[in-house]
């Protein structure tokens, strides 16, 4: 984007402000401010539960990020993609269909709807393992609670990265209700609601809801036109309903009861035009015309539609609390793409995925042994997903040639833990904890052809003899796994404390359901851990809040993606690529992260978080990457490549953000409320590492060991001015989000056949929000 344009677009975008600014200006300036009341000006406790139980954040020996709703809406952040905007270390991106999210460099680059990833996403203390679930947006929320680094212990399954803790808002014993809607750019509509009050004494219920219907801001090709656009290639609509009904059973027992509805298609991720790199055997008339645009032939749908029942049961006695999670949920999975993102008619890809999803959680929190806080628990998750009728690719015009892989997996998978935390005086105190886990999955593939017939025999003869279809693969041994959790903490005072912890994660194996073509191609990846170190400091004063944290990971058998010839194949001329799961031997991060909360003056709030980042594969001289021939200047892939030392994806060396907030007082007998959110990101690689590759050398090594698919460093920029009624009831708010319009992506990578795809972020949106409450 040149500088005149981005100028202008920030000009445009701040005209709504201005004038709001403006309007309010006279009047503001005359307005005398009463004086503040007792604490006015005091920064807000804030209470976490990452020891699964209620504490203050600085008490926790840990670092994390607690994010209040009043963060989210000043900040700019409408969805999880967004909370690194707000997250010092953290970086969440798309691969395909799926959000993958990062916490200090920890990721991943397998996926599929069996997959999970290795942050763990929890909802109301429920454990989320769908990957495209969790693609949301954030809205009639109580909190969110960032855990950085792994969680073996407490929220231990699939947690090498560390947690991300989402809480809805609860039933309220008095009546009180919201209702928000919003409309921006790209003719995006959102309206959210809640409402909650008593039914009776005992009982008390809330409903919330969500809507959001989006043109979108990616155009589609104009196939009659070639060069041109025409349409919107990728709109968003998200549909969400949540109840609850909470109950005091007596004055010691109370039960929630939740029912979840939730729709999502968002199609951002499996736009797979390419932009560079593209074969000549691809017209420009079949193509998408450049970067942000797309190109592809029927419909492009990703769709995830949820059903979900939960109940949590409290039990309060004399010596402790006893917490009961049980939950069950349906989600659907229909996803319909162009894998080669053109109009020509090569292929199409249908999806259907139905997924069943049991959990039963049980905390105890024992506080019978003075001086004594305990935790024990346990976990039993009971997954199963199939595809049905599996995973259709059309070759159009033969049908006859067309194929379905049908899969399952089904895992079963226990977990005890137990975290306690003994305070030997005011100063000292030692947290010693473990966790137990324990995954069976059992897979099965079976290639079928488009009648619904098992295919008894290869279709092609150079391929070889092929064992029977059926996988069906227990690895209970290498599923197995300890993980223990020690930390040393010392108070200086009442609300400082230095810390010093050494723990352990596991995310468990994977299969490639999607990729692999021949039954002998699928095998697990074996477990992935990580060992940490962590030192840390936290403080929090009346006006400041501050922590800071050093840490160390020794990662080993990280789970990859490798793109690979068939192995089974005994005629290279016939031969195909192939995907197969693997592991890359080791890894190294460490680094330093930091946020602060400060109000220096009465109504003005700044809010600061850095990370500094040194995440680096270890030795893998067998990487499998797309690189290019200097030759003829098109992909080439599967290669060979060394990664040793590399960045590994989604882990920018340095990121921060800087929040500030200042509310002027008697605006028209309201208040008017000026924010903004800066977040700077470096240089990173977005979610494929590969290189440019050996081909390079020897004229440019430099060029050959250079990582290709990277989004060089940016700056975004957020603003917004909020006026609210004299009564606290009504608001008005005129918003920007990217204020100078950058352009960065979201998805980026790269195939033989396609050349370089990539999707965008979202560009500058600036719109008006109207809301009331009572």
């Amino acid at each position: 984007m040149n500088s005149r344009k981005s100028v202008k677009s920030a000009l445009l975008c701040g005209t709504v402000l201005a004038a709001t600014a403006t309007a309010f200006g006279a009047q503001a300036q005359q307005a005398a401010r009463p004086a503040p009341a007792p604490g006015q000006n005091v920064i807000q406790e804030v209470v976490v539960t990452a020891q699964r139980r209620n504490e203050r954040l600085e008490d926790v020996p840990m670092s994390i990020t607690a994010i209040t709703p009043q963060d989210i809406a000043k900040s700019g952040v409408t969805s999880i993609h967004e909370l690194s905007r707000v997250t010092p270390g953290a970086q969440i991106n798309l691969a395909g269909a799926f959000t993958q999210p990062s916490i200090r460099g920890v990721t991943t680059l397998t996926n599929g709807t069996n997959v999970e990833n290795n942050v763990a996403i929890y909802i109301d203390g429920f454990y989320n393992p769908n990957s495209n679930d969790i693609n949301m947006d954030l809205a009639n929320l109580s909190g969110v609670q960032v855990l950085k680094g792994p969680q073996g212990t407490l929220y231990g399954r699939n947690a090498t990265g560390g947690a991300i803790l989402i809480t809805t808002l609860e039933p309220s014993s008095v009546w009180t209700g919201k209702i928000e809607g919003t409309y921006a750019r790209f003719n995006d509509r959102r309206l959210s609601g809640y409402v909650s009050g008593p039914i009776s004494e005992q009982m008390r219920f809330s409903l919330a809801g969500y809507t959001r219907d989006s043109d979108g801001y990616i155009k589609k090709a104009d196939p009659a036109n070639p060069g041109q656009t025409k349409g919107d290639a990728a709109p968003i609509d998200q549909r969400s309903v949540r109840f609850k009904l909470q109950g005091d059973i007596t004055d010691d027992l109370q039960a929630t009861l939740g029912l979840n509805y939730n729709t999502m298609n968002d199609t951002r991720g499996i736009l797979f035009s390419g932009f560079e790199h593209v074969p000549p055997t691809i017209p420009l008339a079949v193509r998408a015309p450049g970067f942000g645009t797309a190109a592809f032939n029927g419909v492009n749908r990703n769709l995830v539609i949820t059903q979900e029942g939960t109940l949590t049961v409290r039990w309060n006695s004399d010596i402790g609390t006893l917490t009961s999670y049980t939950g069950f949920a349906h989600r659907k999975n229909k996803s319909a793409f162009d894998p080669d993102g053109t109009f020509a008619n090569n292929v199409i890809s249908w999806i259907s995925l139905p997924q069943d999803t049991f959990q039963q959680a049980i905390d105890f929190n024992y506080t019978g042994i003075e001086n004594l806080d305990l935790v024990v628990g346990g976990m039993y998750f009971h997954d199963n997903i199939k595809s049905n009728p599996g995973v259709t690719v059309l070759i159009p015009p033969a049908p006859a040639a067309s194929t379905n892989n049908f899969f399952s997996q089904h895992t079963e998978a226990l977990a005890f833990y137990v975290d306690g935390t003994y305070n030997f005086n005011e100063k000292w105190s030692l947290t010693l904890g473990g966790r137990y886990s324990y995954d069976d999955k059992k897979f099965v593939f079976l290639p079928i052809n488009l009648a619904g017939n098992i295919i008894v025999a290869p279709p092609n003869p150079q391929v070889g003899p092929i064992p029977p279809f059926t996988v069906d693969t227990r690895f209970q041994d290498i599923s197995r796994k300890f993980t223990p959790r020690a930390v040393l903490r010392y108070s200086i005072d009442e609300r400082t404390n230095v810390y010093a912890s050494y723990s352990k994660g596991f995310r468990s194996g994977a299969f490639n359901a999607s990729g692999a073509t021949d039954p002998r191609l699928i095998t697990p990846t074996e477990p992935e851990t990580i060992t940490a170190y962590e030192v840390g400091f936290k403080m929090a004063r009346s006006k400041v809040r501050f922590d800071m944290a050093a840490f160390y990971y020794d990662y080993k058998n990280l789970n990859v993606s490798l793109t690979v010839p068939n192995p089974f194949c005994t005629n290279p001329s016939q031969c195909s690529i192939t995907t197969l799961f693997a592991n890359a031997p080791k890894a190294e991060i460490y680094g330093l992260d930091g946020q602060a909360v400060f109000t220096p003056i009465e109504n003005l709030n700044v809010r600061i978080g850095a990370a500094y980042l040194h995440a680096r594969y270890g030795n893998f001289p067998g990487a499998s990457g797309t690189g290019v021939n200097p030759a003829t200047n098109l992909n080439v892939s599967p290669q060979i490549q060394d990664w040793s030392d590399k960045q590994m994806a989604r882990a920018p060396n340095f990121s921060g953000n800087i929040g500030v907030d200042y509310t002027i007082e008697d605006v028209f007998g309201g208040s008017l409320d000026l924010a903004g959110n800066y977040n700077y990101t470096d240089s990173y690689v977005v979610n494929n590492a590969s290189l440019y590759g050996p081909l390079f050398l020897p004229a440019n090594p430099g060029v050959a060991g250079a990582q290709r698919f990277r989004q060089g460093a940016y700056s975004l920029v957020s603003i917004q001015a909020t006026w609210t009624d004299p009564t606290e009831h009504y608001w008005v708010t005129a918003f920007c989000n990217n204020l100078f319009d950058k352009t960065y992506r979201m998805v980026y990578s790269g195939s033989v056949s396609a050349g370089d795809y990539s999707t965008p972020a979202e560009p500058q949106v600036y719109g008006v929000k109207v809301g009331y409450k009572f």
